[in-house]
């Protein structure tokens, strides 16, 4: 049986205890304990229904000494763990291997999120520093993944590149190597096809390939006004995907496991309506935060729109947005249960987080467990 990806007991690690403790809802902390950060808008894929589609047709990126100069903000911070992500492909950056040096030097831990085209340029390095990395494929062939995974500009496709890399990565890495697998179908746009016939290989490639995990993730559009909405596919289909994510349970051993994305369950079962939260701050925006070229925003979900945009760092310093003006007057205006309708992965975290605080006020021990893991 596939399992589902738990956030929560990763806040009962000391660090993450101390940290919250040290975070008040309405007036913050010193910095976030995890960023994610986008080094570039650039991509070199052009895949169907991209949900970040408007920032990578723009196409901007950190200079090469700004990229560095914000490592080293994040080690003079107290940031404890970076992601690179997108926004574009992280690992397009030029610099972006000695940036996850700099970092991972620092005592930083690094998380990639990636579509894989780059990994043998910067092999050594995140062999040596990432923590885990994640490979974006959602197809076990070439033919699914040139349709739903396209090379820009009509050039050859990657697949076969991309499974490479990841097979160089499995025999070098010391941090974990992830699979994703992205639940696409005609409702999430033209041109865009079913891939739920190819699950089950996909799982076994990727144990084939050496990875330490295969996730299955539910896709997201703009809909109804709502950002980051999961996407409506046909009921028969997703019961389907339904029965394929059960059955690559059975691929499971000692060194490969199989995950479902939080959220996945709400899309097979076709849940439509939106997700009530009833607090008023929002926890996981203090503890995290998102960089990108066009600004720093609270949370992924809001990346690239202006009214949670709370600072720019191409020319301020993490320090001084973090504790700017403008982020105060978002953080103040910030009320999830208007503002977020959408499945937030981090709804049950934030739950727990503001839990674990009023125990804390109230003087409760909270029991600490020992740190394995600071990406929550």
């Amino acid at each position: 049986m596939s399992r589902v990806m738990d956030l929560t007991n990763k806040f009962y690690q000391d660090l993450v205890l101390q940290r919250i403790a040290n975070t008040d809802w309405v007036k913050g902390n010193s910095s976030p304990l995890v960023v994610e950060l986008d080094p570039t808008a650039a991509c070199d894929l052009a895949c169907l229904g991209c949900i970040s589609e408007d920032l990578t047709s723009v196409g901007n990126r950190f200079t090469d000494d700004r990229l560095l100069r914000l490592g080293e903000e994040f080690i003079e911070c107290g940031v404890k763990a970076v992601i690179l992500i997108g926004g574009g492909e992280p690992l397009v950056h030029r610099k972006v291997g000695d940036f996850i040096k700099l970092v991972g030097d620092g005592d930083i831990h690094v998380g990639i999120t990636t579509n894989g085209s780059f990994i043998d340029r910067y092999l050594d390095v995140i062999s040596k520093h990432a923590k885990w990395t994640r490979v974006s494929v959602d197809a076990a062939t070439e033919e699914m993944f040139n349709i739903l995974r396209p090379a820009k500009g009509g050039k050859k496709g990657k697949f076969n590149k991309i499974v490479s890399n990841m097979r160089l990565l499995a025999k070098s890495k010391t941090g974990r190597l992830g699979y994703s697998f992205l639940i696409r179908s005609s409702a999430d746009g033209p041109g865009i096809v079913s891939n739920v016939e190819e699950i089950y290989d996909a799982a076994l490639l990727a144990r084939d390939i050496g990875c330490d995990y295969f996730e299955v993730k539910p896709s997201y559009q703009f809909r109804g006004g709502v950002n980051h909405a999961l996407v409506k596919h046909d009921k028969r289909l997703m019961g389907k995907a339904a029965r394929e994510v059960a059955r690559i349970g059975s691929l499971e051993t000692d060194d490969f496991k199989v995950f479902r994305a939080i959220n996945l369950q709400y899309s097979l079962d076709g849940v439509d309506k939106a997700q009530p939260k009833k607090y008023k701050q929002c926890p996981a925006s203090h503890l995290r935060t998102t960089i990108t070229p066009s600004g720093v925003f609270v949370c992924p979900y809001w990346r690239g729109k202006e009214r949670m945009r709370v600072g720019s760092l191409l020319s301020s310093s993490l320090r001084q947005v973090w504790h700017g003006e403008r982020r105060r007057r978002v953080m103040n205006r910030l009320d999830p249960s208007r503002d977020c309708p959408f499945h937030c992965l981090r709804h049950e975290a934030n739950i727990l987080a503001m839990d674990i605080k009023r125990q804390q006020d109230v003087g409760l021990e909270t029991p600490a467990v020992e740190e394995f893991d600071r990406f929550i």
